[in-house]
């Protein structure tokens, strides 16, 4: 029987990997495409304190890396680097070559071989600390990818896994995506997999080469299909119908997705207001539907601070155990909500009561 081991990671394995080895080694990260590759490169930056210098490898011509000027008195020219990317300041930096696996020429990929492999650009040594990171997709997506053989002597490939439903929802709670977004992906994880499981062949939600020319559910789709959901006050009061809303979404996620998504997205209608719950925690209605239930936890999340949360888990604890622990797992794994959580009287008594839940 065939041992297949899974050499997938997921982007905060990547991340690691890159802090630990990225300046010796070029990580390349190569995964399907709007999963989270080039969203990495701000978050490195911050994490080191070094400038982030983004190099988008397509729309990149040799001239814009720089231009050859002559010296008059030694008959010779010198490769003048473009300022914009202040790849000759000697100072630390993090420079992600993006798509790097589709130059506009193998010129430019050529002519960044020296960064990527030995941290020299023309005359130009980097800093010994700066870390060179390059990004692209899969060959077997179908959108052009293509690295030679002596390219790939110079990098560390690494594949990037699609993160799951639970890596997905963690990071949307924090960057305030749309409750329904997350509680349509807790409900449907399979619109986060991957074409390259034989099994999801049908999933008609998710980036499959086999039928190209079509929105479809992505991490970054989704972000996009969160902003219209989050909008969605502003576009009623504009008199945005519902049928626009689906068009929409289907139009950033696909039809399958957009459908589906703008069901969640009525349901969330019939969920009490957040103001109606603090005001009356014992007596605001509950909601049956459970995926009701789901988007108000997500919800929660965000509208919780120190002045609110008391009442919130009045309310909380008329709701079933199902909700209780999908919010508080949720809200313990936001960094921002975490303190107001772990410091909160109501919480503390809560897992008392539940501590059979952890």
């Amino acid at each position: 029987m065939e041992l297949k081991l899974n050499r997938e990671v997921s982007l905060a394995e990547a991340e690691e990997l890159i802090l630990a080895i990225g300046s010796t080694n070029t990580v390349h990260l190569r995964g399907q495409p709007g999963i989270g590759k080039t969203a990495m490169a701000a978050r490195i930056a911050n994490r080191t304190g070094f400038r982030l210098v983004y190099i988008d490898t397509p729309t990149t011509d040799v001239c814009d890396l720089g231009v050859p000027m002559p010296n008059h008195e030694t008959k010779t020219t010198a490769l003048y680097p473009n300022d914009h990317w202040r790849l000759h300041t000697g100072e630390p930096l993090v420079i992600f070559i993006d798509e790097f696996s589709k130059p506009s020429s193998q010129a430019v990929q050529n002519m960044l071989h020296p960064l990527i492999h030995e941290r020299r650009f023309s005359g130009f040594e980097q800093h010994r600390d700066t870390i060179v990171v390059t990004a692209g997709n899969n060959t077997t997506d179908g959108v052009g990818d293509n690295l030679k053989d002596h390219t790939i002597t110079r990098l560390t490939i690494v594949d990037v896994a699609n993160p799951t439903a639970e890596q997905y929802i963690e990071y949307g709670a924090a960057k305030g995506y749309a409750p329904e977004l997350l509680a349509f992906v807790r409900n449907y994880p399979h619109c986060l997999a991957s074409y390259k499981d034989a099994s999801q062949k049908e999933n008609m939600y998710i980036f499959n080469p086999r039928n190209p020319g079509r929105s479809c559910f992505t991490p970054r789709t989704g972000e996009k299909a969160s902003n219209i959901l989050n909008k969605r006050e502003v576009l009623s009061a504009a008199g945005f119908d519902r049928n626009a809303l689906v068009a929409a979404l289907c139009g950033t996620i696909g039809e399958a997705a957009g459908r589906d998504l703008a069901a969640y997205a009525e349901v969330a209608d019939s969920i009490p207001l957040w103001e109606a719950v603090i005001a009356n925690p014992s007596g605001c209605k509950i909601p049956t539907s459970p995926a009701a239930l789901c988007i108000m936890a997500y919800g929660a999340v965000m509208k919780i601070n120190r002045t609110n949360i008391s009442a919130w888990f009045t309310y909380l604890k008329r709701c079933p155990k199902e909700l209780q622990s999908v919010f508080c797992f949720t809200a313990a794994a936001n960094k921002e909500k975490r303190e107001i959580l772990m410091t909160s009287a109501a919480f503390i008594q809560w897992m008392r009561e539940n501590s059979f839940l952890y």
